[in-house]
């Protein structure tokens, strides 16, 4: 009998492949599973994937309690390298301009203060993303300026109001390029010393190739103005549409549709910039795809995602290359937005399915990409944006209650782990907007976004009344509500949601009426796919499988189905895999029988759940050659 083992050998590090002293053989886990859903492989781990919490309050006016309402159009960090290079929130929706207070934990509209009257934004589409950068002034002071395609205008955040930054009575350094007046662009950067708009309009013209640049910032004003010496515009070479742009070490990679181009520094300050093509395979269609990370920019396109150094470009999506033409829709392939989770070392890219369910909401998934481990991986998360903080207060264990957080309603129910609590302002943290004004830090916990019930009605479709901002089409989980018993731990989808209550599928008519308390949380449905199984395919033989081993974190269970080559359906399912919950042995081997023999197996494991983590540290396959595959 031979076994075969995925993930890794105990507490081993890294992989293994080949034959083990032990004569066991490993499995390379980058190259075990086939699918991968709301779960991820790091450091040898098979993991579901980790929860999400809400980030401050939902964006609106706070004085007014007037709620925003509209979609997360940018997450930003602003820095200011003169005070101690301290870092603030910004958040940007399709009208206001928010900062995030630490101290109360709530995110600020920031007030306009122009020349020129500002009502909003007045962002109309959905893939109008905001574009912005820290550009600090003449003196010194602490500025954000921001703009894109969407907006009339290039605006900037001065620590106290928004203002116009091509208005010369706000911001008496501006000057206008030679070519006309600039009213917008689709990014702006601070690199090389100077403020840098791409695909800007001037006199009413977008240059689609074009880089506007100012001269370098100084005490004399230089950095705003576009009509000095070191200032100009810099064009590529082609008739491609830019279609996104990121800073890659001391370059600037500009993405076109079938091409990258570099934006390389010169030492020439009147001529900054000399700009050339890079070996290119495919290009980029969604403008806010492009993450770096590492000194490699990945983006996607319609015809897959690539990767570039600066040198050449070359696709990175070998183990799924039709996924973006299969999995996304391409009408909306200008919504998908790129971003990056440093704690798990996880690309991410939020897109619309090409089959949505949804008809009503733009992003739908977001496809992850885990460079250490090569693995990719689905999640079903409905966000507009990324971005990354520092910003956040440090609680002490002894102060969390259900004011500051809603899983910490009742001590003896709580899903936190208490050496985890207090993580703040030292944390870089991952965080992501929605269309409704939420922001959220993601892999936050274990469990997922949950939320407090303040009332339950009777009624054929219950409606719960929460301070959660949950979606059609969610599946919830409701637990610790007292009165209406009934409902606890169960698991229901929501038909309908408002923002202040949502409507299941629980008929709650005869039940007993609702008094107190109660969480509901979203679930995760995990699911992971082994490859097709049969090591002997090259003898011409079946593979007889005897049984299969899990190493299982003792804390919640997995099922598996199983099935013969790749039929619709299992000849088992439903296999619980049950650590003892009474064991104070941190994994357990958990054994299930196949006795079956086949051309291959495919294993797939899967758990809805809205409480629990499931880490699998090991697979062992014990197995044997049996008859021909022709028999």
């Amino acid at each position: 009998m031979d076994i075969y083992e995925i993930i890794s050998k105990g507490n081993k590090a890294g992989f293994v492949t080949g034959l083990d002293n032990s004569g066991v053989n490993f499995l390379n886990p980058a190259d075990a599973f086939e699918t991968l859903k709301n779960g991820y492989i790091f450091r040898q781990e098979l993991k579901s994937r980790m929860g999400f919490t809400q980030f401050g309050n939902k964006l609106g006016n706070q004085k007014t309690d007037e709620p925003d309402g509209t979609r997360v159009m940018g997450i930003f960090e602003n820095i200011d390298p003169a005070n101690s290079g301290t870092r603030e929130l910004l958040v940007i929706s399709k009208k206001y301009l928010y900062s995030y207070d630490s101290g109360t934990q709530l995110f600020v509209q920031i007030p306009f203060n122009s020349a020129v009257a500002i009502t909003d934004f007045d962002i109309t589409s959905n893939d109008e993303y905001v574009s912005g950068t820290t550009y600090l002034t003449k003196d010194g002071l602490k500025r954000f300026v921001f703009t894109g395609r969407g907006m009339s205008d290039v605006y900037f955040y001065d620590g106290t109001d928004v203002k116009r930054f091509t208005n010369t009575t706000d911001n008496t350094d501006y000057a206008a390029p030679a070519e006309g007046a600039l009213t917008k662009a689709t990014k702006v950067h601070w690199f090389n010393g100077r403020l840098n708009f791409f695909v800007p309009v001037i006199a009413g013209v977008p240059y689609q190739q074009g880089c506007l640049y100012s001269g370098i910032r100084d005490s004399s004003g230089n950095g705003d103005k576009f009509n000095v010496s070191g200032a100009g515009i810099k064009e590529a070479d082609t008739y491609e549409l830019m279609k996104g742009t990121i800073i890659l070490g001391d370059i600037m990679i500009m993405k076109f549709q079938s091409s990258d181009w570099a934006l390389d520094k010169t030492s020439d300050v009147f001529n900054p910039y000399f700009v050339r093509k890079i070996p290119s395979v495919i290009g980029t269609d969604a403008t806010f795809s492009p993450v770096m990370w590492n000194y490699e920019a990945k983006s996607l396109g319609e015809n897959g995602l690539i990767t570039t150094d600066g040198r050449k470009s070359v696709r990175f999506d070998y183990k799924l290359p039709y996924f973006t033409r299969d999995e996304m829709d391409p009408k909306h392939m200008e919504l998908v937005y790129g971003g990056f989770a440093r704690g798990v070392d996880q690309f991410m890219f939020a897109y619309r399915e090409k089959e949505s369910l949804f008809a009503d909401i733009t992003q739908d998934k977001v496809l992850i990409y885990n460079y250490t481990e090569s693995t990719w991986s689905v999640y079903d998360q409905r966000f507009s944006v990324f971005g990354e903080t520092n910003a956040g207060k440090d609680i002490p264990w002894n102060e969390i209650d259900e004011t500051l957080k809603a899983s910490w309603a009742r001590w003896d129910t709580t899903d936190e782990i208490w050496n985890r609590i207090g993580l703040g302002e030292e944390t870089q943290k991952t965080l992501a907007g929605d269309d409704d004004g939420f922001v959220y830090q993601l892999n936050v916990d274990y469990d997922d976004y949950a939320a407090s019930i303040t009332v339950i009605n009777q009624a054929a479709s219950a409606v719960i009344a929460t301070e959660g901002n949950f979606k059609i089409g969610d599946k919830v989980y409701v637990r610790n509500v007292e009165g209406m018993t009934e409902i606890n731990e169960q698991i229901l989808t929501v038909s309908a949601a408002t923002g202040a209550a949502i409507t299941v599928n629980f008929d709650s008519t005869d039940a007993t009426a609702y008094t107190s308390g109660g969480l509901v949380t979203k679930v995760i449905n995990f699911e992971a796919k082994l490859a097709p199984f049969n090591p002997y395919r090259d003898q011409g033989r079946n593979c007889f499988v005897s049984h299969i081993e899990f190493l299982l974190d003792n804390a919640g269970s997995v099922f598996v189905d199983l099935y013969e080559d790749e039929e619709d359906t299992p000849f088992k399912r439903n296999i619980e895999l049950k650590p003892d919950n009474e064991s104070n042995k941190k994994r357990e081997w958990i054994t299930t029988v196949v006795d079956h023999e086949s051309n291959f197996l495919n294993v797939v494991i899967r758990q809805e759940n809205a409480l629990q983590p499931i880490t699998i540290s090991s697979i062992r396959i014990h197995c044997s050659p049996s008859s021909l595959t022709g028999n």
